[in-house]
């Protein structure tokens, strides 16, 4: 069992804030709504929390996804607790801690009360609302379902955010082993080859080629670090300013499909993406020839805004979204026979969420079986690298005897 602090709203409108004891969050927040309030905020209590909220916050940036994430979901639930959009608003700006979320929330105010739609309102601030949220919470105030919409994106980020977190977290111990063999190839090369250099000075020519090749590199790297990191930076700055220009989109989006290993990979994330993004939309109210003009926007391939313009032309025309896709080659026959199925019962929204749930697993899967590949490999690689280094000097002792003098 973990102690669990929150901040709730009440039936009549007032904030609380307390401690509950469960065994995980989900049941501290069923615990809290039980008790008939409506949490905003939950988190597991610790005895160093609040300094290191305070001494990250110092050094925070701008609005990131999770203040998005937050502020969706804690909106979500003062509608459905049946607040007016402006009065939640305003419970919202006494809750952030962040200054810039603050201040965004308190624009949001004051444009909504000046008349202004909430979606309008949103817009000015197109780095925290990317243009399909903006999409979405017109429809819904178009509608008269804006609760609904404001549900249905808090569930959408969730998700998209669940999935990232899973992914950094599977990298972490990669990256450490990475970092590991970095290092201790680094401490050989640097700190324990050149101790015996001085043992080897004058006898280059009779030493063996591996000895020579280590101490060449073990030179290099002393006298020539500075050289390497920049050569590393423009390398890394070349490729990003390549990759900047449309003609280096164009060709990484053509070849990033065709990979050995991520080609996979970066389709199942394609196919998800793409189908949430727009089951989501239309769950919305959303029109699909609007809703495929913001899919197009905001996936960030070239290849899959060629494949939607089909699309959309063939939804002009009265046509199905079925043979464009399939003509694609990107979206595999088990999605394009869903998309089918979804056309013909009617439910094509549905259909999309489902599509997108399915392939999410498909990425989490993959994920982890490149994971499960990647940590032996490293091992090995590992391995290979600093046993050849120390096989190689320990060699070289052992035949400094039989060197001509």
């Amino acid at each position: 069992m973990a102690i669990f602090s929150y901040q709730a709203t009440t039936k009549d409108g007032g904030i609380i804030s307390g401690t509950v004891e469960e065994s995980s969050e989900r049941a501290a927040i069923d615990r809290i709504q039980e008790m008939g309030h409506f949490p905003l905020k939950v988190k597991q209590a610790s005895e160093s929390e609040s300094f290191f909220q305070r001494f990250s916050a110092y050094f925070e940036g701008g609005i990131k996804e999770k203040d998005v994430m937050s502020f969706t979901y804690q909106l979500g639930v003062l509608l459905e607790a049946g607040f007016p959009l402006d009065r939640s608003l305003s419970i919202l700006s006494g809750l952030t801690e962040k200054k810039k979320v603050k201040d965004m929330i308190l624009d949001l105010i004051s444009h909504v009360r000046g008349g202004k739609s909430f979606s309008d309102a949103l817009a000015r601030f197109p780095a925290a609302f990317p243009l399909f949220y903006v999409n979405m919470v017109k429809a819904g105030e178009a509608g008269g379902f804006l609760e609904a919409t404001v549900k249905r994106l808090s569930d959408y980020l969730e998700n998209s955010q669940a999935i990232i977190e899973e992914v950094r977290s599977a990298l972490i111990y990669p990256a450490l082993l990475s970092a590991m063999a970095g290092t201790a190839v680094i401490v050989l090369l640097t700190l324990v080859v050149p101790r015996f250099t001085e043992m080897f000075t004058g006898m280059g020519e009779g030493l063996p080629l591996p000895a020579q090749i280590l101490l060449t590199l073990s030179e290099t790297l002393l006298n020539y670090w500075w050289l390497m990191l920049l050569l590393v930076g423009a390398l890394v700055i070349g490729i990003r300013r390549f990759l900047s220009t449309e003609k280096g989109r164009v060709i990484w989006d053509e070849e990033k499909f065709r990979l050995p290993l991520f080609g996979k990979l970066f389709r199942e994330v394609a196919v998800a993406r793409f189908s949430r993004t727009l089951g989501t939309l239309l769950s919305s109210g959303v029109s699909i020839l609007v809703a495929l003009q913001i899919v197009q926007g905001t996936l960030g391939s070239e290849k899959i805004a060629a494949a939607i313009n089909a699309v959309k032309e063939s939804a002009r025309k009265g046509k199905g979204l079925s043979e464009p896709l399939k003509n694609s080659a990107i979206f595999p026959p088990i999605a394009v026979h869903m998309i089918t199925v979804g056309e013909e019962t009617g439910k094509l929204d549905t259909m999309f969420i489902k599509i997108a749930d399915r392939f999410d697993i498909e990425v989490r899967t993959t994920i982890k079986r490149m994971l499960s590949l990647l940590e032996p490999a490293l091992i090995l690689v590992m391995a290979i690298i600093v046993g050849a280094i120390v096989i190689t000097m320990l060699l070289t002792i052992m035949s400094v005897n039989e060197l001509p003098l």
